[in-house]
C-alpha cells in the first residue's frame, strides 16, 4: 500500500497543529478570577498599589484617601 507524500505530510501537520493547539489550551486555562486575585496580591507585596489588612484580605486604597 503506497500512501502519497503530501498527504501523509498534511495528515502529520494537522496532528502536530491539534496537539499545539491543545496544549496551548490547557496552559493557558486558568480562571479570571484565580488572575486577577494573583495581580492584585502581586501589586499589594511589591508596593505599587496602598491598601490595608481587614479580615486576613487586603483592601485597595484610594489615593485620594488618608
Amino acid at each position: 500500500m503506497y500512501i502519497d507524500p503530501n498527504i501523509a505530510m498534511w495528515v502529520v501537520l494537522l496532528a502536530a497543529s491539534g496537539c499545539a493547539f491543545m496544549a496551548g489550551k490547557s496552559y493557558g486555562s486558568r480562571e479570571r478570577e484565580t488572575i486577577i486575585e494573583d495581580t492584585i496580591t502581586y501589586l499589594v507585596e511589591n508596593n505599587f498599589v496602598r491598601s490595608r489588612l481587614i479580615d486576613g484580605e487586603h483592601e485597595l486604597i484610594q489615593l485620594d484617601e488618608d
